[in-house]
């Protein structure tokens, strides 16, 4: 009994640690939030005002929860509180693609400014979100918008605030990283009627513009650690540090008011940000056994990727020069891109005899030490088998059909050009016409670097240690150029 429960324990473990890496965006009011603290913009007074509380997120199958709870700006003049259902619902096409639709269920919101109440329910709230996600093999992109109008009153009875709101998201998700950058704009019209002298009644309006770019980032990098004692086993190890980075840049084009509360002809325009970062999580990674690397010039590129268990981390001799075999180059991708399929304990099983699952490939064997790569690779559709039934996994691979496997798990066999292109390299006619197109994006993206002479050499085994180049590029590419399209180019390039 005390081992069920023990396995149990073990397998919800598990699905934690799975499902921790994916971003928890904190509803579609354009916030960023890290373990701790939640913060806020808010327009509908006249000015920006930052707020700041805590936020807690109930995410199940069919709906969204959030409550934010006692945000305020620093000097206390200004309150939030907000609770917002959202119903949730998802489609299939079958295949790579998916949509889940969103609606507002519940909503209360109260907002007091210097003794000023502005209060809104789901009664005075229309809002509908529709998102397109397109599941790659090793990424997943996505693409939402939304539309919303929000109706506050003033002090009961003193007016109303609309607020129309306008939004889009973009973002994608994968092992080395995951970004979701949102685009909101705002229009808000404000009208309050106030009690003057001697019975007469004193109106307020004005009309206003805010716009709202935030970014959530999940990042995951590395670094070599050198051990700085010399009487050690090891001379150092890498590591591998993750963090969210949460960033918020808004500007605004709001009223002035003088000191008597007036509106004045001016303008009230600006530009601000601020970010919340959540604290870094370290994790050291295994030290490889191999010994004949040293000095070669892909050596931390082979480190690092041994560390990770892309490549054999036991085997002393790697042999940096040698091919790269298919069912090596399949261990590398699906280890960099995480693709393997966690394995789960049957409680229930009482057997203990081992049975051989049904082969996909007639020559990789189970004891293979590559087969669930292989099978993974395959599940997957980065890799192929080579004729009926096999797979070849002592093949050696060339350039590039290494190339075409890492453009296929990216997704983006189709962003070459249409009409007639040049690749770049000198032997761009040597490059077979089922990899021209795979080549030329790689270089485009940076995952392939020029080389010295200009010559790519596309049918050449491709060597272990240039296969460790190569995939170390494209680890660097998951961490860094994908993010940056997604997050700077839309936050310093918007309009």
């Amino acid at each position: 009994m005390k081992k069920r429960i023990l396995l149990l324990v073990l397998a919800l473990i598990m699905t934690l640690t799975t499902s921790t890496y994916a971003l928890e965006i904190p509803g579609y009011d354009g916030g960023i939030k890290n373990e701790m603290l939640y913060r806020e913009v808010i327009f509908i007074t006249g000015e920006p005002v930052v707020v700041e509380g805590v936020v807690n997120i109930s995410n199940s199958a069919n709906s969204i929860s959030i409550t934010f709870r006692n945000l305020s700006n620093a000097d206390k003049t200004v309150t939030l509180t907000r609770n917002v259902t959202y119903g949730k619902s998802i489609n299939s096409n079958g295949s790579d693609q998916r949509t889940e639709t969103y609606s507002l269920n519940r909503f209360r919101e109260t907002i007091t400014a210097n003794g000023v109440k502005y209060e809104s329910t789901e009664k005075t709230n229309q809002w509908s979100k529709s998102t397109i996600m397109h599941k790659k093999p090793g990424v997943e992109y996505f693409k939402g918008s939304w539309d919303g109008r929000r109706v506050y009153t003033i002090n009961k009875n003193q007016g109303t605030v609309e607020v129309t709101t306008v939004g889009d998201t973009y973002g994608y998700e994968q092992h080395w990283g995951a970004t979701e950058t949102q685009r909101i704009q705002h229009y808000i019209s404000y009208n309050r009627t106030l009690p003057g002298g001697n019975g007469a009644q004193n109106r307020v309006s004005w009309q206003g513009t805010a716009e709202i770019l935030t970014s959530h980032n999940t990042t995951k990098d590395y670094s070599y650690e050198p051990n700085i004692p010399t009487q050690s086993s090891f001379k150092g190890a890498y590591m591998l540090v993750e963090q969210q980075e949460n960033v918020l840049k808004y500007s605004y084009d709001l009223p002035r008011f003088n000191d008597a509360g007036e509106i004045l002809s001016q303008r009230n325009t600006g530009v601000n940000s601020l970010s919340l970062n959540t604290n870094p999580v370290n994790q050291m990674l295994f030290i490889p056994a191999m010994t004949d690397i040293l000095g070669n010039t892909n050596e931390r590129d082979i480190l690092f990727l041994a560390s990770l268990g892309a490549l054999n981390p036991n085997s002393q001799s790697f042999g940096p020069t040698l091919p790269m075999s298919r069912g090596d180059f399949a261990r590398s991708m699906v280890t960099i891109l995480d693709l393997l399929e966690k394995e789960q304990t049957n409680v229930r099983q009482r057997s203990t005899a081992v049975q051989e699952k049904p082969r996909t490939f007639i020559d990789v064997r189970e004891t293979d030490p590559n087969s669930k790569y292989i099978e993974a690779a395959f599940k997957k559709g980065i890799m192929q088998g080579a004729g009926t039934n096999q797979f070849l996994p002592n093949q050696y691979l060339t350039k590039a059909q290494a190339i075409t496997v890492i453009v296929k798990a990216l997704g983006f066999e189709h962003l070459a050009p249409i009409q007639r292109y040049f690749t770049g390299f000198r032997d761009d006619d040597q490059i077979p016409i089922w990899a021209k197109d795979s080549v030329y994006v790689a270089r485009e993206l940076g995952i392939l670097r020029d080389t010295n002479d200009g010559y790519l050499q596309p049918n050449k085994w491709l060597t272990k240690a240039e296969a460790a180049e190569l995939l170390v590029d494209f680890v660097d590419y998951l961490q860094h150029e994908l993010r940056y399209d997604y997050r700077e180019r839309i936050l310093n390039y918007s309009h």
